[in-house]
């Protein structure tokens, strides 16, 4: 019993302080959070993506794109995302953009083929806060889930 009380005082203290190593390194490789909010939210984005919740995804958009983002709507519609795998981020100077390639499992209800869907999100950092919106390449993105129709 008093071996276990022993390796439990050691080990607790060791894990409580291997999470404050890393959030004092953090602190130090990304001091804005800028990194930490673009994934934050590229991944909310992403996910909602993968269930087909445009309306909700619309949040993310960059506001010049938002009214063309909602009107493909229509085009989510009998395509089931079952995956999804995030490629590399690229950021831009100063952190301002960034660009991550995305690509998505889905396939069609009508058919059930299943197809890889690639995505080319480009992101940017809106006024000095940490918010980011994508800049989708709709066309692209909507040309693919036609072919699985």
């Amino acid at each position: 019993m008093r071996r276990k009380l022993t390796l439990l005082l050691v080990v607790l203290p060791l894990i409580f302080c291997s999470g404050c190593i890393a959030v004092f390194v953090e602190m130090f490789t990304d001091p804005m959070g800028r990194k930490a909010a673009f994934s934050r939210d590229q991944r909310e984005y992403t996910k909602l993506l993968r269930w087909s919740d445009v309306e909700a995804a619309v949040r993310f958009v960059h506001p010049e794109m938002r009214e063309q983002f909602l009107s493909y709507e229509g085009e989510f519609d009998g395509i089931r995302v079952t995956d999804f795998d995030v490629g590399e981020v690229t950021f831009g100077e100063r952190e301002e953009t960034a660009t991550v390639r995305v690509t998505y499992h889905a396939y069609s209800m009508a058919s059930m083929l299943e197809k890889e869907i690639k995505e080319t999100q480009e992101w940017e950092r809106l006024g000095r806060d940490n918010q980011w919106v994508v800049r989708p390449k709709l066309e692209g993105l909507v040309e693919q889930v036609a072919e699985l129709r």
